[in-house]
């Protein structure tokens, strides 16, 4: 994944180069009920997509043609936990239109991470695969969510210089590599290299819209219970493991020691497990 140049600490990340190469993000495809079923890689976030659909199996019984094909509506997305919610999902709204200069000093508390870490809300688009799969994440990871955006939101924030009018041109290495693990991370339970868990949702979009992920980044784990032979892999729904495997990639995220640069993470091919 390409360094990104000009972030825009305002909005969501956009879907990785690869998917933007395969389809107009303006005209998405149609909304698919079963795309968990593309790829055995989904396991994760099965639990999440369940509780979220769930809500259109109920509307469907009460209106059978309106929801057959439809995206599910954002305030459908705080359906992803299971226990107490970590953040709401708010509709994004539109991005204002500038011309000229900016005239104002940029508010640090209306970017994105801060809206997620302070307020803990998260702006998301209508119609939107990319931020779908972000609240599927959520539901299934929301300790290494809520770490990693805070650890963003405290950088970029750093970076700010009281009555700045504009934006740090690009990103640090260590936002780089927090981003690229948002969107294209994977996680490699130690001892375990066959049973990769997807954690960036930019590869989630990727596989739901039948697309091949491209080389995606990875993080090694020690994650308890896994590779200690007291277990024999991970399998579907498993929602302890899960948790384990949020609770270890949080405190990573949280360590500023670690995590500086992409360099940190190494690259996999995910072909072959899809």
């Amino acid at each position: 994944m390409a360094r990104n140049p000009t972030p825009d600490y305002g909005m969501p990340h956009a879907p990785m180069a690869s998917s933007r190469r395969r389809f107009d993000l303006a005209h998405p495809p149609a909304f698919d009920r079963d795309f968990a079923a593309r790829s055995p890689l989904f396991w994760p976030i099965a639990g999440a997509a369940g509780r979220v659909l769930r809500r259109g199996e109920e509307q469907q019984q009460r209106s059978p043609s309106s929801v057959e094909a439809e995206f599910p509506p954002v305030e459908w997305f705080n359906r992803v936990f299971d226990a107490d919610p970590a953040v709401r999902f708010v509709l994004a709204a539109p991005r204002p239109r500038r011309r000229g200069r900016r005239r104002e000093a940029i508010d640090p508390s209306a970017l994105y991470d801060a809206r997620i870490t302070v307020d803990r809300l998260v702006p998301s688009r209508a119609d939107s695969w990319h931020d779908l799969m972000n609240a599927l994440v959520w539901g299934t990871f929301p300790r290494a969510k809520s770490a990693l955006h805070a650890r963003q939101h405290r950088a970029i924030e750093a970076r700010i210089e009281p009555g700045a009018r504009t934006l740090p041109p690009s990103r640090t290495r260590e936002l780089d590599a927090l981003a690229l693990l948002d969107e294209g991370g994977v996680v490699i339970p130690a001892g375990d290299p066959s049973s990769p868990i997807v954690f960036g949702h930019a590869i989630y979009e990727s596989l739901a819209l039948g697309i091949r992920p491209a080389v995606v980044a990875a993080i090694e784990l020690a994650v308890p219970g896994k590779g200690d032979g007291k277990d024999k892999g991970m399998g579907v729904g498993d929602a302890a493991a899960l948790a384990a495997v949020d609770e270890a990639l949080a405190l990573v995220i949280a360590d500023d020691a670690q995590l500086q640069s992409p360099e940190a993470l190494r690259r996999i091919d995910l072909a072959s497990h899809v």
